[in-house]
Protein backbone atom coordinates (compact mmCIF):
# COMPACT_ATOMS: atom_id res chain seq x y z
CA UNK A 1 0.00 0.00 0.00
CA UNK A 2 1.29 3.45 -0.94
CA UNK A 3 1.11 5.61 2.16
CA UNK A 4 2.68 8.74 0.67
CA UNK A 5 0.60 11.85 1.38
CA UNK A 6 -0.60 13.35 -1.93
CA UNK A 7 -2.56 16.28 -0.54
CA UNK A 8 -0.46 18.72 -2.60
CA UNK A 9 -1.42 17.24 -5.97
CA UNK A 10 -4.90 18.90 -6.19
CA UNK A 11 -3.32 22.23 -5.30
CA UNK A 12 -0.75 21.81 -8.07
CA UNK A 13 -3.48 20.94 -10.60
CA UNK A 14 -5.58 23.96 -9.58
CA UNK A 15 -2.52 26.22 -9.87
CA UNK A 16 -1.72 24.92 -13.38
CA UNK A 17 -5.32 25.32 -14.60
CA UNK A 18 -5.53 28.83 -13.11
CA UNK A 19 -2.29 29.77 -14.83
CA UNK A 20 -3.56 28.52 -18.20
CA UNK A 21 -6.85 30.42 -17.83
CA UNK A 22 -4.98 33.54 -16.78
CA UNK A 23 -2.80 33.34 -19.89
CA UNK A 24 -5.78 32.71 -22.19
CA UNK A 25 -7.59 35.76 -20.78
CA UNK A 26 -4.97 37.97 -22.46
CA UNK A 27 -5.61 36.47 -25.90
CA UNK A 28 -8.14 38.41 -28.00
CA UNK A 29 -10.27 35.82 -29.71
CA UNK A 30 -13.85 35.38 -30.79
CA UNK A 31 -15.32 32.49 -32.78
CA UNK A 32 -18.70 32.81 -34.45
CA UNK A 33 -20.35 29.81 -36.14
CA UNK A 34 -23.65 31.19 -37.56
CA UNK A 35 -24.73 27.88 -39.07
CA UNK A 36 -25.29 26.44 -35.60
CA UNK A 37 -25.88 29.72 -33.79
CA UNK A 38 -22.80 29.16 -31.60
CA UNK A 39 -20.28 31.68 -30.31
CA UNK A 40 -17.12 31.57 -28.23
CA UNK A 41 -16.24 34.89 -26.65
CA UNK A 42 -13.43 36.25 -24.54
CA UNK A 43 -13.85 35.59 -20.83
CA UNK A 44 -11.91 37.69 -18.34
CA UNK A 45 -11.41 35.61 -15.18
CA UNK A 46 -10.38 38.75 -13.32
CA UNK A 47 -13.58 40.66 -14.13
CA UNK A 48 -14.95 40.24 -10.60
CA UNK A 49 -12.00 42.10 -9.05
CA UNK A 50 -11.37 44.69 -11.74
CA UNK A 51 -12.43 48.30 -11.37
CA UNK A 52 -15.78 49.39 -12.79
CA UNK A 53 -13.85 51.18 -15.57
CA UNK A 54 -14.16 47.87 -17.44
CA UNK A 55 -17.90 48.51 -17.79
CA UNK A 56 -19.35 50.45 -20.73
CA UNK A 57 -18.93 54.18 -20.20
CA UNK A 58 -22.66 54.86 -20.18
CA UNK A 59 -23.13 52.33 -17.39
CA UNK A 60 -20.04 53.29 -15.40
CA UNK A 61 -21.11 56.94 -15.13
CA UNK A 62 -24.75 56.23 -14.34
CA UNK A 63 -25.18 56.48 -10.58
CA UNK A 64 -28.65 54.94 -10.87
CA UNK A 65 -27.25 51.54 -11.83
CA UNK A 66 -26.72 49.40 -8.77
CA UNK A 67 -24.38 46.48 -8.15
CA UNK A 68 -26.85 43.85 -9.35
CA UNK A 69 -27.28 45.55 -12.73
CA UNK A 70 -23.53 46.06 -13.06
CA UNK A 71 -22.86 42.38 -12.36
CA UNK A 72 -25.57 41.34 -14.82
CA UNK A 73 -23.95 43.43 -17.53
CA UNK A 74 -20.54 41.88 -16.82
CA UNK A 75 -21.94 38.37 -17.02
CA UNK A 76 -23.92 39.11 -20.18
CA UNK A 77 -20.99 40.69 -22.00
CA UNK A 78 -18.81 37.75 -20.99
CA UNK A 79 -21.22 35.53 -22.87
CA UNK A 80 -22.37 33.51 -19.88
CA UNK A 81 -25.82 33.19 -21.45
CA UNK A 82 -28.10 33.63 -18.45
CA UNK A 83 -31.69 32.52 -19.19
CA UNK A 84 -33.81 35.51 -20.18
CA UNK A 85 -36.02 35.19 -17.09
CA UNK A 86 -33.00 35.62 -14.78
CA UNK A 87 -31.84 38.60 -16.79
CA UNK A 88 -35.28 40.14 -16.59
CA UNK A 89 -35.56 39.56 -12.85
CA UNK A 90 -32.09 41.00 -12.23
CA UNK A 91 -32.99 43.97 -14.35
CA UNK A 92 -36.33 44.61 -12.67
CA UNK A 93 -34.77 44.38 -9.22
CA UNK A 94 -32.77 47.56 -9.77
CA UNK A 95 -35.12 49.66 -11.92
CA UNK A 96 -37.69 51.68 -10.03
CA UNK A 97 -40.90 53.31 -11.21
CA UNK A 98 -39.98 56.78 -12.37
CA UNK A 99 -40.73 59.17 -15.20
CA UNK A 100 -38.69 58.64 -18.33
CA UNK A 101 -35.86 61.11 -18.82
CA UNK A 102 -36.86 62.81 -22.03
CA UNK A 103 -33.25 63.83 -22.64
CA UNK A 104 -32.11 60.26 -23.19
CA UNK A 105 -28.77 60.29 -24.94
CA UNK A 106 -27.96 58.51 -28.22
CA UNK A 107 -31.49 57.16 -28.91
CA UNK A 108 -33.34 58.47 -31.94
CA UNK A 109 -37.04 57.66 -31.80
CA UNK A 110 -38.52 57.72 -35.28
CA UNK A 111 -42.17 58.67 -35.62
CA UNK A 112 -43.69 55.64 -37.28
CA UNK A 113 -47.27 55.44 -38.51
CA UNK A 114 -49.49 52.39 -38.66
CA UNK A 115 -49.71 50.97 -42.18
CA UNK A 116 -51.65 48.18 -43.86
CA UNK A 117 -55.43 47.99 -43.76
CA UNK A 118 -56.31 51.07 -41.74
CA UNK A 119 -60.03 50.64 -42.48
CA UNK A 120 -59.91 47.42 -40.49
CA UNK A 121 -59.14 49.53 -37.41
CA UNK A 122 -62.60 51.13 -37.60
CA UNK A 123 -64.08 48.62 -35.11
CA UNK A 124 -61.66 49.91 -32.51
CA UNK A 125 -61.90 53.60 -33.32
CA UNK A 126 -65.70 53.56 -33.49
CA UNK A 127 -65.83 51.88 -30.08
CA UNK A 128 -63.53 54.54 -28.58
CA UNK A 129 -66.14 57.19 -29.34
CA UNK A 130 -68.45 55.56 -26.76
CA UNK A 131 -65.79 54.57 -24.23
CA UNK A 132 -67.22 56.84 -21.52
CA UNK A 133 -70.38 54.75 -21.38
CA UNK A 134 -69.33 51.33 -22.71
CA UNK A 135 -66.19 49.33 -22.02
CA UNK A 136 -63.66 49.05 -24.84
CA UNK A 137 -61.39 46.06 -24.45
CA UNK A 138 -58.00 45.35 -26.04
CA UNK A 139 -56.10 42.05 -26.03
CA UNK A 140 -52.31 42.39 -26.12
CA UNK A 141 -50.71 39.05 -27.00
CA UNK A 142 -46.93 38.73 -27.04
CA UNK A 143 -43.88 36.83 -25.89
CA UNK A 144 -41.55 37.60 -22.99
CA UNK A 145 -41.18 41.20 -24.22
CA UNK A 146 -44.55 41.99 -22.62
CA UNK A 147 -44.33 39.64 -19.64
CA UNK A 148 -44.79 41.35 -16.29
CA UNK A 149 -47.22 43.80 -17.92
CA UNK A 150 -44.26 45.46 -19.68
CA UNK A 151 -45.35 47.72 -22.57
CA UNK A 152 -49.01 46.79 -22.03
CA UNK A 153 -49.20 48.79 -18.79
CA UNK A 154 -48.10 51.96 -20.56
CA UNK A 155 -50.45 51.53 -23.51
CA UNK A 156 -53.21 51.02 -20.94
CA UNK A 157 -52.31 54.10 -18.93
CA UNK A 158 -52.26 56.42 -21.95
CA UNK A 159 -55.62 55.18 -23.21
CA UNK A 160 -57.28 55.15 -19.78
CA UNK A 161 -56.11 58.71 -19.14
CA UNK A 162 -57.73 59.82 -22.38
CA UNK A 163 -60.86 57.66 -22.58
CA UNK A 164 -61.55 56.60 -18.98
CA UNK A 165 -61.49 53.30 -17.21
CA UNK A 166 -59.22 52.13 -14.38
CA UNK A 167 -58.04 48.69 -13.39
CA UNK A 168 -55.50 46.14 -14.58
CA UNK A 169 -57.95 44.00 -16.53
CA UNK A 170 -57.00 40.37 -17.10
CA UNK A 171 -54.88 38.38 -14.64
CA UNK A 172 -54.29 34.64 -14.55
CA UNK A 173 -54.96 32.44 -11.53
CA UNK A 174 -51.24 31.68 -11.20
CA UNK A 175 -48.44 33.39 -13.06
CA UNK A 176 -44.74 33.09 -13.91
CA UNK A 177 -44.06 36.82 -13.64
CA UNK A 178 -45.02 37.60 -10.05
CA UNK A 179 -41.39 38.28 -9.07
CA UNK A 180 -41.09 41.27 -11.39
CA UNK A 181 -44.63 42.42 -12.23
CA UNK A 182 -45.06 45.82 -10.63
CA UNK A 183 -48.59 46.73 -11.67
CA UNK A 184 -50.34 44.15 -9.45
CA UNK A 185 -49.24 42.14 -6.43
CA UNK A 186 -50.36 38.60 -7.22
CA UNK A 187 -50.10 35.68 -4.76
CA UNK A 188 -51.61 32.20 -4.77
CA UNK A 189 -51.47 28.81 -3.06
CA UNK A 190 -49.19 26.07 -4.38
CA UNK A 191 -51.93 23.52 -4.99
CA UNK A 192 -53.05 24.56 -8.46
CA UNK A 193 -52.71 22.33 -11.51
CA UNK A 194 -51.74 24.47 -14.51
CA UNK A 195 -52.07 23.74 -18.22
CA UNK A 196 -50.80 26.25 -20.77
CA UNK A 197 -49.52 26.81 -24.29
CA UNK A 198 -46.04 27.39 -22.88
CA UNK A 199 -45.87 24.06 -21.02
CA UNK A 200 -47.19 20.51 -21.27
CA UNK A 201 -50.91 19.78 -21.20
CA UNK A 202 -51.07 15.96 -20.89
CA UNK A 203 -54.78 15.95 -20.01
CA UNK A 204 -55.63 18.10 -23.06
CA UNK A 205 -57.56 20.56 -20.92
CA UNK A 206 -59.22 23.21 -23.14
CA UNK A 207 -57.24 26.41 -22.66
CA UNK A 208 -58.78 29.83 -22.16
CA UNK A 209 -58.29 33.17 -23.88
CA UNK A 210 -54.84 33.60 -22.29
CA UNK A 211 -53.70 30.14 -23.39
CA UNK A 212 -53.94 28.87 -19.82
CA UNK A 213 -56.26 26.83 -17.58
CA UNK A 214 -56.10 26.20 -13.81
CA UNK A 215 -57.62 23.50 -11.61
CA UNK A 216 -57.70 23.72 -7.78
CA UNK A 217 -56.59 20.72 -5.75
CA UNK A 218 -58.62 21.51 -2.64
CA UNK A 219 -58.42 24.52 -0.33
CA UNK A 220 -56.69 26.58 -2.99
CA UNK A 221 -56.70 30.37 -3.07
CA UNK A 222 -55.56 33.39 -5.05
CA UNK A 223 -55.17 37.03 -4.03
CA UNK A 224 -54.78 40.22 -6.09
CA UNK A 225 -53.67 43.51 -4.61
CA UNK A 226 -53.16 46.87 -6.28
CA UNK A 227 -49.92 48.85 -6.22
CA UNK A 228 -49.07 52.51 -6.66
CA UNK A 229 -47.06 51.83 -9.81
CA UNK A 230 -49.67 53.39 -12.14
CA UNK A 231 -52.28 55.97 -11.20
CA UNK A 232 -55.08 54.16 -13.05
CA UNK A 233 -54.41 50.87 -11.21
CA UNK A 234 -54.75 52.05 -7.60
CA UNK A 235 -58.11 50.36 -6.93
CA UNK A 236 -61.02 48.36 -8.37
CA UNK A 237 -64.64 47.63 -7.51
CA UNK A 238 -65.50 44.74 -9.85
CA UNK A 239 -63.91 41.30 -10.13
CA UNK A 240 -64.95 39.09 -13.04
CA UNK A 241 -64.04 35.41 -12.66
CA UNK A 242 -64.06 33.09 -15.71
CA UNK A 243 -64.50 29.32 -15.47
CA UNK A 244 -66.16 26.25 -17.03
CA UNK A 245 -67.18 22.67 -16.18
CA UNK A 246 -68.08 23.50 -12.57
CA UNK A 247 -69.37 21.01 -10.03
CA UNK A 248 -72.24 21.98 -7.74
CA UNK A 249 -70.02 23.92 -5.38
CA UNK A 250 -69.24 27.39 -4.13
CA UNK A 251 -66.28 29.69 -3.72
CA UNK A 252 -65.53 32.27 -1.03
CA UNK A 253 -64.22 35.80 -1.47
CA UNK A 254 -63.42 38.86 0.59
CA UNK A 255 -62.42 42.45 -0.24
CA UNK A 256 -59.64 44.24 1.66
CA UNK A 257 -59.52 41.48 4.29
CA UNK A 258 -63.18 42.02 5.22
CA UNK A 259 -66.02 39.59 5.83
CA UNK A 260 -65.93 36.39 3.82
CA UNK A 261 -68.78 35.91 1.35
CA UNK A 262 -69.84 32.85 -0.65
CA UNK A 263 -71.27 32.38 -4.11
CA UNK A 264 -72.31 29.28 -6.04
CA UNK A 265 -70.75 28.28 -9.33
CA UNK A 266 -72.92 27.62 -12.36
CA UNK A 267 -72.53 24.15 -13.94
CA UNK A 268 -72.04 23.82 -17.68
CA UNK A 269 -69.35 23.10 -20.24
CA UNK A 270 -69.32 26.59 -21.74
CA UNK A 271 -67.36 29.48 -20.27
CA UNK A 272 -69.12 31.28 -17.42
CA UNK A 273 -68.56 34.78 -16.07
CA UNK A 274 -69.04 35.35 -12.33
CA UNK A 275 -69.14 39.01 -11.29
CA UNK A 276 -68.11 39.93 -7.74
CA UNK A 277 -68.92 43.52 -6.80
CA UNK A 278 -67.70 45.59 -3.88
CA UNK A 279 -69.85 48.36 -2.43
CA UNK A 280 -66.85 50.69 -2.67
CA UNK A 281 -63.47 50.82 -4.34
CA UNK A 282 -60.98 48.39 -2.83
CA UNK A 283 -57.32 47.50 -3.08
CA UNK A 284 -57.37 43.71 -2.70
CA UNK A 285 -59.50 40.63 -3.18
CA UNK A 286 -58.93 37.08 -1.96
CA UNK A 287 -60.80 34.17 -3.57
CA UNK A 288 -60.87 30.70 -2.02
CA UNK A 289 -61.64 27.44 -3.83
CA UNK A 290 -62.43 24.79 -1.18
CA UNK A 291 -63.29 21.84 -3.42
CA UNK A 292 -60.78 19.83 -5.41
CA UNK A 293 -61.40 19.85 -9.18
CA UNK A 294 -64.52 21.95 -8.68
CA UNK A 295 -64.08 23.71 -12.04
CA UNK A 296 -61.58 24.77 -14.66
CA UNK A 297 -60.69 28.39 -13.98
CA UNK A 298 -59.10 30.73 -16.52
CA UNK A 299 -58.51 34.06 -14.81
CA UNK A 300 -60.07 37.25 -13.53
CA UNK A 301 -60.50 40.84 -14.64
CA UNK A 302 -60.10 43.73 -12.19
CA UNK A 303 -62.20 46.70 -13.28
CA UNK A 304 -64.03 49.87 -12.33
CA UNK A 305 -66.23 52.09 -14.47
CA UNK A 306 -66.55 51.83 -18.29
CA UNK A 307 -63.56 52.95 -20.30
CA UNK A 308 -60.58 51.22 -21.90
CA UNK A 309 -59.11 47.96 -20.56
CA UNK A 310 -55.95 46.46 -22.04
CA UNK A 311 -55.37 42.79 -21.18
CA UNK A 312 -51.75 41.67 -20.88
CA UNK A 313 -51.52 38.14 -22.36
CA UNK A 314 -47.87 37.02 -22.46
CA UNK A 315 -46.74 33.63 -23.74
CA UNK A 316 -43.13 33.16 -22.68
CA UNK A 317 -40.91 31.51 -25.28
CA UNK A 318 -43.68 31.46 -27.89
CA UNK A 319 -43.64 32.43 -31.55
CA UNK A 320 -47.39 33.12 -31.66
CA UNK A 321 -48.08 30.03 -33.77
CA UNK A 322 -49.46 28.12 -30.77
CA UNK A 323 -52.42 30.51 -30.57
CA UNK A 324 -53.77 28.48 -33.48
CA UNK A 325 -54.36 25.55 -31.13
CA UNK A 326 -56.96 27.43 -29.06
CA UNK A 327 -60.38 25.94 -29.68
CA UNK A 328 -62.77 28.01 -31.80
CA UNK A 329 -65.74 27.44 -29.46
CA UNK A 330 -63.64 28.53 -26.47
CA UNK A 331 -62.62 31.75 -28.22
CA UNK A 332 -66.23 32.48 -29.14
CA UNK A 333 -67.35 31.86 -25.54
CA UNK A 334 -64.85 34.41 -24.30
CA UNK A 335 -65.83 36.74 -27.09
CA UNK A 336 -69.35 37.00 -25.65
CA UNK A 337 -67.95 38.45 -22.44
CA UNK A 338 -64.74 40.20 -23.40
CA UNK A 339 -65.83 41.49 -26.85
CA UNK A 340 -62.37 42.68 -27.84
CA UNK A 341 -62.37 45.68 -30.16
CA UNK A 342 -58.64 45.42 -30.84
CA UNK A 343 -56.27 42.46 -30.73
CA UNK A 344 -52.55 43.30 -30.78
CA UNK A 345 -50.06 40.59 -31.77
CA UNK A 346 -46.44 41.25 -30.75
CA UNK A 347 -44.25 38.22 -31.45
CA UNK A 348 -41.03 37.44 -33.24
CA UNK A 349 -38.15 37.27 -30.75
CA UNK A 350 -38.40 33.52 -30.35
CA UNK A 351 -38.60 32.61 -34.01
CA UNK A 352 -35.72 35.01 -34.78
CA UNK A 353 -33.70 33.38 -32.02
CA UNK A 354 -33.99 29.93 -33.59
CA UNK A 355 -31.77 28.43 -36.27
CA UNK A 356 -34.45 28.92 -38.91
CA UNK A 357 -33.51 31.03 -41.89
CA UNK A 358 -36.61 30.41 -44.00
CA UNK A 359 -39.79 31.82 -42.51
CA UNK A 360 -42.25 30.63 -45.18
CA UNK A 361 -43.73 28.08 -42.80
CA UNK A 362 -44.06 30.74 -40.11
CA UNK A 363 -45.96 33.02 -42.48
CA UNK A 364 -48.42 30.23 -43.32
CA UNK A 365 -49.01 29.32 -39.67
CA UNK A 366 -49.46 32.91 -38.48
CA UNK A 367 -51.89 33.60 -41.32
CA UNK A 368 -53.96 30.67 -40.02
CA UNK A 369 -53.76 32.02 -36.45
CA UNK A 370 -55.00 35.46 -37.43
CA UNK A 371 -57.75 34.16 -39.70
CA UNK A 372 -59.00 31.87 -36.90
CA UNK A 373 -59.05 34.81 -34.48
CA UNK A 374 -60.96 36.89 -37.04
CA UNK A 375 -63.63 34.18 -37.23
CA UNK A 376 -63.96 34.09 -33.44
CA UNK A 377 -63.92 37.91 -33.18
CA UNK A 378 -65.61 39.10 -36.40
CA UNK A 379 -66.07 42.71 -35.27
CA UNK A 380 -62.56 43.21 -33.97
CA UNK A 381 -59.63 45.21 -35.30
CA UNK A 382 -56.18 43.61 -35.51
CA UNK A 383 -52.73 45.16 -35.28
CA UNK A 384 -49.48 43.29 -35.84
CA UNK A 385 -46.46 44.85 -34.13
CA UNK A 386 -43.17 43.88 -35.74
CA UNK A 387 -40.25 42.31 -33.98
CA UNK A 388 -37.85 44.78 -32.36
CA UNK A 389 -34.19 45.14 -33.25
CA UNK A 390 -31.95 42.45 -31.76
CA UNK A 391 -28.19 42.84 -31.75
CA UNK A 392 -25.37 40.37 -32.12
CA UNK A 393 -21.65 40.97 -31.56
CA UNK A 394 -19.58 41.29 -34.73
CA UNK A 395 -15.97 42.09 -33.99
CA UNK A 396 -16.04 44.98 -31.56
CA UNK A 397 -19.47 46.23 -32.70
CA UNK A 398 -23.08 45.30 -32.08
CA UNK A 399 -25.10 44.90 -35.28
CA UNK A 400 -28.60 43.78 -36.16
CA UNK A 401 -29.02 40.02 -36.28
CA UNK A 402 -29.61 39.22 -40.00
CA UNK A 403 -32.49 36.95 -38.96
CA UNK A 404 -34.40 40.04 -37.80
CA UNK A 405 -34.31 41.59 -41.27
CA UNK A 406 -35.67 38.41 -42.85
CA UNK A 407 -38.37 38.10 -40.21
CA UNK A 408 -39.51 41.69 -40.75
CA UNK A 409 -40.30 40.91 -44.36
CA UNK A 410 -42.24 37.83 -43.31
CA UNK A 411 -44.28 39.82 -40.80
CA UNK A 412 -45.14 42.39 -43.45
CA UNK A 413 -46.29 39.52 -45.68
CA UNK A 414 -48.44 38.12 -42.86
CA UNK A 415 -50.17 41.47 -42.30
CA UNK A 416 -50.70 41.90 -46.04
CA UNK A 417 -52.04 38.36 -46.50
CA UNK A 418 -54.50 38.67 -43.59
CA UNK A 419 -55.42 42.26 -44.50
CA UNK A 420 -54.76 43.75 -41.07
CA UNK A 421 -52.89 46.80 -39.77
CA UNK A 422 -49.13 46.73 -39.19
CA UNK A 423 -46.77 48.86 -37.10
CA UNK A 424 -42.99 48.60 -37.22
CA UNK A 425 -41.45 48.66 -33.77
CA UNK A 426 -38.13 48.03 -35.50
CA UNK A 427 -38.39 51.32 -37.40
CA UNK A 428 -39.73 53.27 -34.43
CA UNK A 429 -36.77 52.41 -32.22
CA UNK A 430 -34.33 53.59 -34.89
CA UNK A 431 -34.10 50.77 -37.42
CA UNK A 432 -31.04 48.71 -38.21
CA UNK A 433 -28.31 48.57 -35.54
CA UNK A 434 -30.43 50.60 -33.11
CA UNK A 435 -30.65 48.18 -30.18
CA UNK A 436 -27.13 48.91 -28.95
CA UNK A 437 -28.00 52.60 -28.60
CA UNK A 438 -30.93 51.59 -26.36
CA UNK A 439 -28.61 49.48 -24.23
CA UNK A 440 -26.01 52.24 -24.15
CA UNK A 441 -28.46 55.08 -23.47
CA UNK A 442 -28.32 57.14 -20.29
CA UNK A 443 -30.36 55.88 -18.52
CA UNK A 444 -30.31 52.45 -20.27
CA UNK A 445 -33.49 51.48 -22.11
CA UNK A 446 -32.69 47.81 -22.79
CA UNK A 447 -30.94 44.93 -21.08
CA UNK A 448 -27.35 44.02 -21.77
CA UNK A 449 -28.52 40.91 -23.63
CA UNK A 450 -29.36 43.30 -26.52
CA UNK A 451 -32.75 41.61 -26.87
CA UNK A 452 -35.14 42.81 -24.16
CA UNK A 453 -36.26 46.28 -23.13
CA UNK A 454 -35.92 47.12 -19.45
CA UNK A 455 -38.86 48.75 -17.58
CA UNK A 456 -37.77 52.24 -18.63
CA UNK A 457 -37.49 51.22 -22.27
CA UNK A 458 -40.76 49.29 -22.12
CA UNK A 459 -42.49 52.41 -20.83
CA UNK A 460 -41.18 54.38 -23.78
CA UNK A 461 -42.26 51.68 -26.24
CA UNK A 462 -45.75 51.53 -24.71
CA UNK A 463 -46.07 55.28 -25.07
CA UNK A 464 -45.09 55.35 -28.74
CA UNK A 465 -47.44 52.45 -29.56
CA UNK A 466 -50.29 54.36 -27.91
CA UNK A 467 -49.23 57.48 -29.82
CA UNK A 468 -49.34 55.57 -33.11
CA UNK A 469 -52.83 54.25 -32.31
CA UNK A 470 -54.12 57.71 -31.42
CA UNK A 471 -52.57 59.27 -34.54
CA UNK A 472 -55.18 57.50 -36.68
CA UNK A 473 -58.08 58.18 -34.32
CA UNK A 474 -60.49 60.85 -35.52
Amino acid sequence: MNTNNKFRQPLIIVAIVTGILFAISFINYEVDIPSINFKIRNVDILSDIKDDLSLPQSINHNSNIGPVERKKIQYSEAGFGFPELILDVLNSSVVKNENINENIQSVQIKKTSITGNLKQLSYFYDALKNAKSKTVRIAHYGDSAIEGDYITADIREVLQNKFGGSGAGWLGITSQDITFRQTTKHTFSNNWETAALYQSNPKNIPLGISGEAFTPKGNAWVQYETTSFKRSLKDFSIVKLYYSNAKNSQIYYSFDGGAKQSVALKPGSSVQELILKSSSRVKSVRIEFPTADQATFYGVSLENEPGVYVDNLPLRGNTGVDLGTLQANMLKDFGKYLDYKLIILEFGLNIAGSRQTNYDWYEKEMVKVINNLKVAFPKTSFLMISVQDKSMKKGSNFVTDPAILKLLESQKNIARETDIAYWSLFDAMGGENSMHSWVDANPPLASADHIHFNPTGAQKIGNIIAEALLEKYK
